[in-house]
C-alpha cells in the first residue's frame, strides 16, 4: 500500500513538474505554421509556442537587444503574421538633456515611454503616433491636464408636419421652441504650458430643449437622388457637421453595434430615434445608427469617406426629411 502511494506521489509530482514546463516555456504538443517577416523577408515558420513570448525567445530575440515583435493578431494562432522590427538608435531629448538609445517601438510614444517618460505625465512634441525612424530625435516634454466646464445653449429643433390643407408657404404654429442648456466637461491638455489637445470628458444635459412645432404646407412626397418617391412623416431643420469612420473611439463601430460608413449618422436619440430612416439633401438617404456628446438636440453629425469631404461639408443647417 505504501509503494503505491509513492506511486501516485511521484506520478502527481511528475505532472506537476511537466506543467511548470509548459507554462515557464510557452510551449505545447499541438503547433501552428505562423509567418515571420524579418529584415524584408517572409518565411513560413512551424512552432509550438502559445503565445508572443514564447514566440519571442523561439526567434532567438532577448530583451537587451530591444528588438521587438508584432503579431497580426490578438493571439498567436495559426496563419498569425509574426513582425519582427530591429532596434534601431533614436535620440530622446528632454529638458536640454539628450540621449541616444535603441528601440524596435513602433511610435515615438512607445519609445518614450519604453525609456522611463509615461504617457500621464509626458508627451513627444508633434505627433505622438509618429512612426520610428533610424537616428530620428524625439523631443519630449512634461504634459499637465486641466478640467474645466462650461454651459452652452442646445438649440431647439424646429418639427414641420406636412399638411396639405395649408397652402404652399403657409405654416401654422403648433409649439413655441425654447433653447435648452448644457454643461460641457473637457479637459485640456498642455505641453511645456502650451495647450495642444482637448479631451471631451462628459456632457451633461441641463434642461432639455423643446422643439418648436409647425404644420406647413407642402407635398406629401420628396424625391431622393435615386429618383424614387417616398413618404416623409416630418421634417426638422438641423445643424449638421461631418465626422470619419475613425473619429471618436477610432474602432469605427456605432451605437447601435455596426460599422460606421457613408450613409450613416450620429443623432439625439431623444430628437431622432436611433434605427430611424432619414433623408437629407445633398447627403442622401441614411439611418441613425450613432450618438455623440455634442450631438444633443437639433444636431446631426454625417458620416463622410474622407478627410476632404468632411472639410468640404463643413457646419451648415439642412433639413432632415423623417422617412415612413
Amino acid at each position: 500500500m505504501r509503494k503505491w502511494k509513492e506511486s501516485v506521489t511521484r506520478t502527481y509530482s511528475l505532472l506537476v513538474a511537466l506543467l511548470l514546463i509548459v507554462f515557464l516555456t510557452g510551449f505545447i504538443d499541438k503547433g501552428k505554421t505562423v509567418t515571420v517577416v524579418e529584415d524584408g523577408n517572409s518565411r513560413e515558420m512551424y512552432t509550438r509556442s502559445v503565445n508572443k513570448d514564447a514566440l519571442t525567445r523561439e526567434l532567438g530575440i532577448t530583451g537587451a537587444s530591444k528588438d521587438e515583435v508584432y503579431l497580426s493578431t490578438p493571439d498567436l494562432t495559426d496563419g498569425t503574421v509574426a513582425t519582427v522590427r530591429r532596434a534601431v538608435p533614436v535620440t530622446l531629448e528632454y529638458k536640454g538633456n539628450s540621449q541616444t538609445v535603441m528601440s524596435g517601438k513602433r511610435t515615438v510614444a512607445e519609445v518614450a515611454a519604453q525609456y522611463g517618460y509615461d504617457t500621464d505625465n509626458y508627451r513627444p512634441y508633434g505627433n505622438p503616433n509618429a512612426p520610428v525612424a533610424k537616428d530620428m530625435t524625439v523631443r519630449i516634454g512634461n504634459l499637465s491636464r486641466k478640467t474645466v466646464s462650461e454651459d452652452d445653449v442646445v438649440q431647439y429643433v424646429i418639427e414641420s408636419i406636412p399638411d396639405e390643407t395649408l397652402g404652399q408657404g403657409e405654416e401654422s404654429i403648433l409649439q413655441e421652441g425654447v433653447n435648452g442648456r448644457k454643461r460641457v466637461t473637457n479637459t485640456i491638455v498642455s505641453l511645456d504650458g502650451q495647450v495642444v489637445d482637448k479631451e471631451h470628458v462628459s456632457t451633461e444635459l441641463i434642461s432639455e430643449m423643446k422643439p418648436l412645432v409647425r404644420k406647413v404646407g407642402t407635398k406629401e412626397t420628396v424625391e431622393i437622388n435615386t429618383g424614387a418617391i417616398s413618404k416623409y412623416k416630418e421634417v426638422l431643420t438641423m445643424v449638421a457637421t461631418a465626422y470619419l469612420p475613425t473619429d471618436g473611439n477610432g474602432m469605427g463601430i456605432t451605437k447601435m453595434g455596426t460599422r460606421a460608413r457613408y450613409g450613416e449618422i450620429a443623432v439625439d436619440p431623444k430628437v431622432i430615434p436611433l434605427g430611424t430612416k432619414v433623408f437629407i439633401p445633398g447627403y442622401g438617404v441614411a439611418v441613425a445608427e450613432d450618438t455623440g456628446g455634442d450631438i444633443l438636440g437639433n444636431r446631426v453629425d454625417l458620416c463622410m469617406e474622407s478627410y476632404d469631404a468632411c472639410m468640404n461639408f463643413g457646419r451648415r443647417t439642412v433639413l432632415v426629411y423623417i422617412l415612413e
